[in-house]
């Protein structure tokens, strides 16, 4: 059998560990539609993973403020992720190799010609899914629902947060804090301006020169005159931003949500797709138990995203078991830093 080798470089990932008790799982894998393409007797099937994580396995450990996240009945923090998966009508045809690719911003095309269309004569299995507890639903669109963490008393969780803003396009007067569809994360603990900062620059290495507190706002001015709309996830700039400097805006936030649940939902749902024979429901894997290996794939931000699943250990699940034999990663993946790209201090 034939596995093509993606247009990057392939990186052989290893399983760490051996099996550790405890396990976390697809609770639920529904198939929200089933749709059938073409005359290669392929289906595309869309859905929802419902999974939960064990907060006590030392895997899970590295997820940032897991140990604040709700719990339900049996000890678990739950996240529900989209899926699709590309697989033939006949899993007897099926080669036994699942091909995973990460979307970028939620957006992935598994049904597309060239490379695609060779792995379905192959009989290779597509698959993606979400990732991003940070966009906002929509169609066409991977997407992941996580708990917003808070402290044990139930108050909010607050934090400093910085983001950078450059390669606006000219006379923009308002720009979102978080680019793509964010659905709440890193809000302002205040909208009181004075109690952030925005600055200015020409380049990384020049002088960085403060903004007056009173000539921006966190706001929406696109469709009044500043100060504009009050918004906790737009900034306005009295008089615009300049693309000819870099801006950067430190404030505190509040309420997070678990955003690293988004490595152990792709760990959880390859690992089900590629071992898992019957969900917690009893309803059976729709790939019937046909899969031998499986290889993720990645670039840009996508690519970010695989190279911190692998460091960080995700490429185990909870079983001990590899979960991807190898990953396709782009030589341009990096850490974005364009306008609306936040990170936590």
């Amino acid at each position: 059998m034939r596995v093509p080798l993606f247009r990057a470089a392939l990186v052989a990932v290893a399983s760490l560990g051996l099996a550790i008790p405890g396990q976390a799982e697809i609770r639920r894998l529904v198939v929200e539609r089933t749709e059938t393409l073409g005359p290669d007797g392929y289906q595309k099937l869309t859905g929802r993973a419902y999974g939960e994580v064990d907060p006590k396995v030392p895997l899970n450990a590295i997820i940032t403020d897991l140990e604040f996240a709700p719990r339900n009945t049996r000890g678990m923090v739950e996240y529900v992720a989209t899926f699709t998966i590309i697989k033939p009508a006949d899993m007897a045809k099926a080669s036994g190799v699942l091909l995973y690719f990460v979307p970028n911003r939620g957006r992935i095309n598994l049904t597309e010609g060239g490379f695609l269309a060779d792995a379905r004569r192959q009989g290779h299995v597509l698959v993606a899914s979400g990732w991003q507890g940070d966009l906002e639903p929509a169609g066409g669109r991977e997407t992941l629902s996580v708990p917003v963490a808070r402290n044990l008393d139930g108050s909010s969780i607050i934090g400093r947060v910085l983001a950078r803003f450059s390669d606006m396009p000219a006379n923009q007067t308002t720009l979102p804090i978080l680019r793509g569809g964010v659905a709440g994360t890193a809000d302002p603990a205040s909208l009181d301006t004075s109690k952030a900062t925005l600055t200015r620059r020409a380049s990384e290495g020049s002088a960085v020169v403060p903004l007056r507190s009173e000539d921006w706002a966190f706001a929406d001015c696109s469709a009044a005159r500043f100060p504009g709309t009050p918004d906790p996830r737009k900034i306005c700039v009295k008089g615009g931003f300049n693309p000819a400097y870099l801006y950067e805006l430190a404030y505190t936030a509040r309420d997070p949500k678990v955003h690293g649940l988004g490595f152990a939902a792709t760990r959880d749902l390859n690992s089900y797709l590629r071992y898992g024979t019957k969900d917690a429901t009893g309803t059976p894997n729709v790939l019937g138990g046909r899969i031998s290996s499986a290889i993720s794939q990645g670039n840009s931000q996508s690519g970010t995203f695989l190279r911190s699943f692998i460091h960080l250990g995700f490429n185990q699940d909870e079983a001990g078991r590899i979960v991807f034999d190898g990953s396709g990663i782009s030589r341009s993946a990096r850490v974005p830093t364009r306008f609306g790209e936040a990170r936590r201090l």
